[in-house]
């Protein structure tokens, strides 16, 4: 059996756009899907498997070690997040044919679930007042969910000052008193603050004890990163811009984090993260893959969480119009259920493919990341 085509497919969804990979085996019927997606770069993403594709065409689909090999090594120009991106696309599709072959979930073919659910937290956005919030952990505990992640942060500057932190704070309590004692928030930062800054934050949101308190810097500032681990109390996590396990190393061995965020369609696919979650296993970290973007990441995401010993908790999209918009795309979506879990994927394969009409039918837009500071200067977003 060998592979025959490799084609990427960008789509626009209401939130961003997704990128889709669509491996071609010379068995009839006997396709592979994967999702690559970066939001504000596809048409870099597409272009990048494109340039892939020669590299594996006449290549054995199952030999799925080797063609990832093949596309990082000989590529010379390795890494980034367009190319690993790229990658990441074709490793699940690859990983999807293979199940198909099987007749298995691929889970299975990692070595076995070690839990009989996952549990997802609703990713809840970005705002700045409490109020609003509130209402949106309401809706998610209303859905079945346990655990929220909240974005309370607006473009920030170098320094804090008490207006800063007195909203940061304020939203971390709002989010607490809905939730009560019992369930779980994260605060995601972006990577917006400096170390000075992210200082000040952590100690001010301890006594609300969320999970974790992800990319308080940016992810090109390691030493900003170290000085953070040095202070807080509250777990750091990061990974959702670090692209395979190499960029993972510094991270474990000095201990800078708690909690690794690799992203299935960034770093390196299923064959790439599940290597990272050994990683994490290793050096006694939790692992919670990044996961906001389109269906076919959420089961590629939900197969590793099955399989991962050091598996912590899943990042969700909740919302119910992109839900829908889901169903729309793809035949079947990871949906929550009690007591805020899914169910181990049951499938062979991934679990799901797409319509390719439907794709079509929704092109990319233009999305553009953008963030301004209040006196109009552009902040990280």
């Amino acid at each position: 059996m060998r592979i025959t085509g490799i084609t990427p497919f960008a789509c626009g969804s209401p939130v961003t756009d997704w990128v889709f990979v669509r491996v071609d085996t010379d068995q009839p019927g006997l396709v592979g899907w994967g999702e690559a997606s970066l939001p504000g770069k596809y048409a870099g993403v597409c272009g990048a498997v494109e340039d892939a594709r020669g590299l594996i065409l006449g290549a054995d689909p199952t030999d799925t070690e080797w063609c990832w090999q093949r596309i990082y090594r000989h590529a010379y120009w390795r890494g980034g997040p367009i190319q690993t991106s790229a990658l990441s696309g074709i490793d699940v599709a690859l990983w999807d044919i293979r199940g198909k072959l099987a007749n298995q979930p691929i889970h299975k073919l990692l070595g076995g679930p070690v839990r009989d659910r996952v549990r997802l937290y609703a990713n809840c956005g970005l705002a700045t007042e409490p109020d609003i919030f509130r209402t949106r952990v309401r809706d998610a505990l209303a859905l079945g969910y346990t655990a929220v992640k909240i974005y309370p942060l607006p473009a920030t500057g170098p320094l804090a000052g008490p207006t800063l932190l007195r909203q940061i704070v304020a939203c971390c309590e709002a989010v607490r008193d809905e939730l009560g004692p019992d369930h779980d928030f994260a605060v995601d930062c972006h990577g917006r603050m400096t170390a000075a800054v992210a200082i000040e934050v952590e100690a001010a949101i301890r006594h609300t004890h969320p999970l974790w308190l992800e990319e308080p810097v940016a992810p090109e500032s390691p030493q900003a990163l170290a000085r953070c681990a040095e202070k807080f109390v509250i777990p750091i996590a990061v990974g959702e811009r670090l692209f395979t396990r190499w960029a993972f190393r510094d991270v474990l061995e000095r201990q800078w984090a708690g909690v690794l965020q690799p992203d299935v369609s960034n770093a390196g696919g299923i064959t790439e993260l599940a290597k990272i979650a050994q990683l994490a296993e290793l050096y006694g970290v939790g692992f919670a893959p990044h996961n906001p973007n389109g269906p076919l990441q959420t089961w590629a995401s939900l197969h590793l969480a099955a399989h991962a010993q050091a598996f912590a908790i899943l990042e969700h999209r909740h919302e119910p119009p992109l839900q829908a918009f889901m169903r729309r795309i793809a035949q079947t979506i990871v949906q929550i259920g009690p007591d805020g879990h899914a169910d181990l994927p049951s499938a062979a394969g991934l679990g799901a493919r797409l319509d390719e009409a439907a794709l079509a039918a929704h092109p990319p837009d233009r999305f553009v990341h953008e963030s301004f500071r209040n006196d109009g200067s552009i902040g990280d977003w």
